[in-house]
């Protein structure tokens, strides 16, 4: 499928102004001791120089100072420039923190230049993160500070691509207008270029071509004043609105143009435009290059990403598998403890009340036995849910990528999107000890798919919920029914043509019942053929369903019903929900 949206590079363009205005606040000195300004001048330029970890470092040693010297000016001034420090870093969530930190620190009336620069770097993140009415809100803050006409300009460049991409084109115009004034009178040919360009981009969008033209190519005419490389946006908007025009050679001059100095990304575009354009000329054979260029760094880009995702998947796998080590260290010397602190206990008041009372000595034995009994039961309930979620996770992780090395990108792409929310669902999941059946349907849904999707020979599926199970309102243990769906795809359907599993969830008054039907060999079969596997998830399953109904919140009743016929083959497995 090929990109069809001609705009696609022109609309990161506001995004990347948004970044580098952020960066130029930090240089604000207010008054303050030498020391401190000079501090904030080295920050500055360890941002400039991208040295990011030197320059938190210090930022957090001036907080530092603030709050212990009550000084709030000195606190707000080193968090927002932390701020931007971790926007740079693509930190966004951790960035917008440390602003309105520093927006609680600084009094608008006091410090109004510095609030009005944090107001515009809140808004510019906000609109990093396509939240415009919120970018919106911040700009026209920082607007109504009167700050100066340089900012001023920075700030009405911004506001005026926030308005395009959210769809309010006139205020965007009027915007636009009012900025590109300001630049003229303020003589700052390199952010009037910027405002040609995004107005080229404007007219574009309302098809008006000789103006779209119009405009590029007086950003083209700024930027070679000033002696600066050709914007690849501006070339790309040009060559599309002449294209529009059947000026097919110039337009194709100006995508090759801006080759030599885009990204990859604006690359990918740039020969889709190329490819459309030389076919529309008539120029087959050209057209076909391009479209093969095409192709080639779409396949490049898709791989990055799939290797990229693939090892944020793995990365997630890791940080889970160390931390169920580490909850399970410490739940068991807390467990350790706690039975040394009760056995000392019982000793010591044994000792002292055995000659006495005898009779409470008894009970109260008894009653602290049956109460590390349930914590015992209750840990192991614990442990067994942690072990199985990382089983779950290195088995599907396995299936990913061997799907992926088959190199079918389209159903890569579904696969990957679907096996990126289960591993979401387990990982969300694994902390609590019930779910909602919808929650479980969900996850069992996403699991038969991707199953179905690796699966040779193919089989169906088919999940049933009768009218009277409140999906929402029903709860089950977590990650109960996945293991035995995987033992019926895995084991009931190993090599069986024309597979099928279903699954129904009904309802008889507090008791939800569900059956796992496979059409597989049978268990009775598969045992005569000593090919019996027994899966460790199955195992874990059995003891927690005995952990679960010794705690007493919710029964489980486990029956595993054979057909075992060649007339009627496979295995139904039911299971009753007592709440």
């Amino acid at each position: 499928m090929f990109i069809r949206n001609p705009l696609a590079i022109a609309r990161n363009y506001f995004v990347l102004l948004l970044v580098i205005a952020i960066t130029l606040n930090i240089t604000t000195i207010h008054a303050s001791p030498i020391e401190q300004a000079q501090n904030f001048q080295e920050v500055d330029s360890l941002l400039h120089h991208r040295d990011f970890e030197r320059a938190n470092r210090l930022l957090e040693t001036l907080i530092q100072q603030g709050q212990v010297n009550h000084d709030a000016w000195l606190s707000g001034k080193a968090y927002a420039a932390l701020g931007s420090s971790l926007l740079m870093q693509g930190k966004a969530d951790l960035a917008l923190k440390n602003y309105l930190t520093s927006l609680q620190l600084l009094d608008e009336k006091e410090y109004p230049k510095e609030v009005s620069k944090i107001y515009a770097n809140v808004g510019a993140l906000h609109s990093q993160l396509k939240r415009f009415s919120e970018a919106e809100q911040y700009l026209l803050k920082a607007l109504q500070l009167n700050p100066s006409k340089e900012d001023r300009l920075k700030y009405l460049t911004n506001l005026s691509g926030v308005y395009l991409e959210s769809g309010q084109k006139q205020k965007a115009l009027h915007t636009f207008n009012e900025a590109i004034a300001l630049g003229k009178a303020q003589k700052n040919k390199a952010v009037e270029a910027i405002l040609y360009t995004n107005l080229s981009n404007y007219y574009l969008e309302q098809k008006q071509w000789d103006r779209a033209i119009n405009h590029a190519q007086k950003s083209l005419e700024l930027r070679a004043e000033l002696r600066q490389a050709p914007s690849v946006i501006t070339l790309n908007n040009l060559g599309y609105a002449l294209t529009q025009q059947k000026k097919y050679r110039e337009g194709i001059l100006c995508y090759l143009q801006a080759l030599p100095y885009a990204s990859l990304q604006e690359k990918k575009q740039l020969y889709y435009n190329l490819y459309q354009a030389n076919k529309l000329s008539g120029e087959n054979g050209k057209s076909l290059q391009y479209i093969e260029a095409y192709d080639q760094i779409k396949d490049s880009l898709t791989t990055l990403n799939y290797r990229q995702k693939v090892a944020e998947l793995d990365a997630q796998y890791q940080a889970k598998e160390r931390q169920r080590k580490i909850e399970q260290l410490a739940a068991t010397n807390t467990l350790q403890g706690k039975q040394l602190r009760q056995q000392a206990y019982l000793i010591i008041a044994g000792l002292m009340i055995l000659a006495l009372i005898s009779l409470v000595v008894f009970l109260r034995w008894r009653h602290t036995r049956l109460k590390e009994q349930l914590e015992k039961s209750q840990l192991k309930y614990r442990f067994l849910l942690v072990q199985l979620n990382p089983h779950f996770i290195f088995n599907a992780l396995q299936s990913v990528q061997r799907f992926i090395f088959r190199n079918d990108q389209q159903q890569s792409m579904e696969y990957l999107q679907r096996f990126s929310r289960l591993i979401r669902l387990v990982l969300e999941n694994s902390a609590k000890d019930v779910i909602s059946l919808d929650e479980e349907l969900e996850l069992l849904d996403n699991y038969l798919r991707l199953q179905q999707l690796n699966a040779e020979p193919a089989f169906t599926y088919e999940i049933t919920v009768t009218a009277a199970v409140e999906r929402e309102l029903t709860v089950i243990p977590t990650m109960l029914l996945q293991p035995l769906v995987e033992n019926a795809v895995v084991h009931g359907l190993k090599g069986r043509t024309n597979g099928r599993i279903a699954l129904l969830f009904s309802n008889d008054g507090n008791k939800l019942r569900v059956l796992i039907q496979d059409n597989g060999v049978g268990f009775l079969q598969e045992k005569q053929a000593n090919a019996l596997h027994k899966s460790m998830s199955t195992d874990m399953l059995r003891q927690r369903i005995e952990e679960i109904n010794k705690m007493g919140k919710q029964h489980i009743e486990f029956k595993l019903v054979n057909k075992g016929s060649e007339a009627s083959p496979g295995t139904t497995i039911q299971l009753t929900v007592t709440s």
